[in-house]
């Protein structure tokens, strides 16, 4: 069921269920306003008789018959009984018509002062009324005709203003959310539109403070997510290619060139060891894709345990001393915590160590000294590691692409690599929620500093 047909169905009912309470409640209250009414008349006819038989000598009980035959306000089959002290009849108005009144019911007349009751379809009121010589009671009761006749009609009109206004509200309803849903099938509409090949554009939404403006820019924010998504992809597999193509190319035109003619042994044992390296070369390469392509598919934290930072950082600065001996590694420890727990972090110490030895390892290669100063400091919620080199620095226009996959400054054409090892550190990273950045100024210095929570403030 579409959002406008459901908005529709709920406004509906809910104003049909207020009318129906509504009109149920003023029936009820009229139809005993009526009846009071109705009750009030008796009331009035039985004290009107009752004076005139008590107050007036010349008027007797055929007199009285005479009087109420005449009364313009005679009530359908009325019938009034007057009766004494000793629980006499002393006046019938109406012979033809019995209410039946015992001894019994006149008592409860005495006891009450005033009763109710029904007698078939007539309505009768008992009351008492009294007189210098005692209380006589006396019963009026006549056919609600009038209140019946109202109500009926009072009925008819309700249900036909409940049938109009819910006729109304179904209308109304119904353009007024489809003004509501509106907003909402444009933003469809412009969905539709979209494409891989223009993923550029962004929603349109004439309000963005409300809950559907919200939306479009949660959806343009994923857009952009998306754009940026297909652009890395798009420069991976770019880059990719360069970096697969060399190698295959160099194999393939050496193996041709050693085919052409025949040739000394010597020479198919360079040819062979140029290859061997070419295809150590991809070796790698396919090794650091597998590496990142498991990064990327694993955000499970499940297995993070807590490490000390420290002996990460010594353990990663004696495996990057290991890849060359000319690289030296020195550590500050003058800003370490006195508080051990301040140097806990939690995560997978061997990716961790990963990231750590590829930033040492990356400061020390592009360094004229091959030399990489490392230090650290508790921040009282992180730690944060600097890894600080001197050398060409990076260039401002390379600083946003050293973290994508392949790519290679201006400044490492000379030094071999393959642009993996910064998407790996920055993976890695964010895997265990940290943070990193990296400051350079040319011909002077660069500094990544890498920040991770401390494991006992989470």
């Amino acid at each position: 069921m579409q959002i406008r047909s459901r908005l529709t169905y709920q406004f509906t009912y809910l104003v049909s269920a207020i009318l129906f309470v509504s009109y149920f409640i003023i029936y009820i209250f009229t139809q005993e306003n009526y009846k009071d009414k109705f009750y009030s008349r008796l009331r009035q006819k039985a004290n009107t008789t009752a004076q005139l038989l008590v107050n007036v000598n010349q008027v007797d009980s055929k007199l009285m018959g005479i009087i109420g035959q005449t009364n313009r306000d005679l009530l359908y089959r009325e019938s009034i009984l007057v009766y004494d002290l000793c629980n006499e009849r002393i006046y019938a108005s109406n012979d033809s018509i019995n209410l039946h009144i015992d001894v019994d019911l006149i008592k409860q007349v005495r006891q009450k002062q005033e009763i109710r009751f029904q007698r078939e379809d007539i309505e009768v009121l008992g009351t008492v009324f009294a007189t210098p010589q005692g209380r006589l009671v006396v019963f009026a009761g006549a056919v609600d005709q009038y209140s019946a006749e109202n109500a009926k009609d009072l009925k008819n009109i309700l249900i036909a203003l409940f049938l109009l206004f819910i006729l109304i509200v179904v209308l109304s309803g119904w353009f007024f959310a489809g003004q509501a849903v509106n907003p909402i099938s444009e933003v469809i509409q412009q969905v539709d539109k979209l494409s891989p090949k223009r993923l550029e554009e962004r929603l349109k939404s004439p309000d963005f403070e409300d809950e559907i403006g919200k939306m479009v820019s949660t959806v343009n924010r994923l857009l952009e997510r998306i754009e940026n998504a297909f652009k890395l992809q798009k420069t991976f597999i770019a880059n990719v290619s360069h970096e697969l193509k060399n190698p295959l190319t160099k194999i393939s035109s050496q193996l041709e060139v050693s085919l052409l003619k025949e040739r000394e042994t010597g020479d198919y044992k360079k040819t062979i060891s140029s290859v061997l390296e070419d295809t150590q070369d991809l070796a790698a390469i396919t090794e650091s894709l597998l590496e990142l392509n498991k990064l990327s598919l694993s955000d499970s934290q499940a297995g993070f345990n807590e490490w000390r930072i420290d002996e990460i950082l010594w353990e990663a600065r004696s495996l990057t001393q290991k890849l060359n001996s000319a690289y030296k590694v020195s550590i500050d420890t003058s800003h370490m915590p006195e508080d051990e727990e301040m140097l806990l972090v939690k995560g997978d110490d061997k990716l961790i160590l990963t990231a750590l030895k590829n930033l040492m390892e990356n400061a020390c290669k592009f360094s004229p000294s091959k030399s990489a100063q490392v230090s650290f400091k508790n921040s009282g919620n992180s730690i944060q590691i600097f890894v600080k080199n001197e050398g060409k620095g990076i260039p401002a226009n390379d600083l946003p692409y050293i973290f994508q996959p392949f790519f290679r400054g201006e400044n490492t054409a000379s030094s071999k690599g393959y642009g993996i090892g910064l998407s790996l550190v920055e993976r890695i990273i964010q895997l265990h929620n940290g943070q990193i950045s990296v400051v350079s100024v040319p011909d002077s210095f660069t500094e990544f500093t890498v920040s991770f929570a401390v494991a006992s403030r989470n």
